[in-house]
């Protein structure tokens, strides 16, 4: 806490909210999100990348099966087309 220090050690303080260095920057000393889901950044970038090609995954494979569904109602619409036609 409170480097740059000001101080040959820099202070160690377990119950302080706020932690300053010499410059004048002030934070405070309670945990992030990220840190209080017990995950490194790291590890958090790494499972929002997987979750974005999960998700880019789902989005061709529904787009896949919308257009094989839309294809298959334009053949039947064709086959039935054909069948007057003929008669």
């Amino acid at each position: 806490c409170g480097v740059p220090s000001a101080f040959d050690e820099t202070p160690k303080c377990q119950n302080c909210t706020m932690c300053c260095n010499s410059h004048d920057d002030c934070y405070p000393t309670e945990d992030t999100l990220v840190a209080k889901m017990g995950l490194t950044y790291g590890s958090f970038a790494a499972v929002c990348l997987a979750g974005f090609i999960v998700f880019c995954c789902l989005v061709v494979l529904f787009s896949y099966f919308v257009g094989k569904r839309k294809d298959r109602g334009n053949a039947l619409t064709m086959s039935a087309e054909r069948r007057l036609e003929e008669d």
